[in-house]
């Protein structure tokens, strides 16, 4: 125990680890006098985007079914274990809204809400 402590005060985290802490940091700073954070209406910092409205598409999207079999996969990996990598969090969040499907994040929102709650243990 005492050599893998000694190990640990001689090393310093990876480089990506601070960057997600910045980033979380980032957002944390941005949300804090923004009660509308979290919307795309309402809210003075976000860009007002003109989301393409197709439920097919989102469905497709939320079953793993979009064709695209990465993206497939990922949704398909979320729906049976509750987690994805970071990285693929990214891949289908791009992909639902300006990587393909122009759907807004607040749809894709609701979905990911709806899959994680299903998943939960009573």
């Amino acid at each position: 125990f005492n050599d893998a402590l000694q190990v640990k005060k001689n090393s310093s985290p990876p480089l990506s680890l601070y960057g997600q802490l910045l980033w979380r940091e980032f957002f944390y700073t941005a949300a804090t006098n923004n009660p509308r954070f979290d919307k795309m209406e309402g809210n003075p910092i976000c860009v007002q985007i003109p989301w393409d409205k197709n439920p097919e598409a989102l469905a497709k999207w939320a079953e793993g079914r979009t064709g695209f079999p990465w993206i497939d996969a990922i949704m398909t990996q979320l729906r049976q274990e509750g987690w994805i990598h970071h990285l693929a969090r990214h891949a289908v969040a791009c992909f639902l809204t300006r990587g393909d499907l122009w759907i807004s994040w607040e749809e894709g929102m609701k979905v990911l809400f709806l899959v994680l709650e299903f998943r939960k243990v009573p």
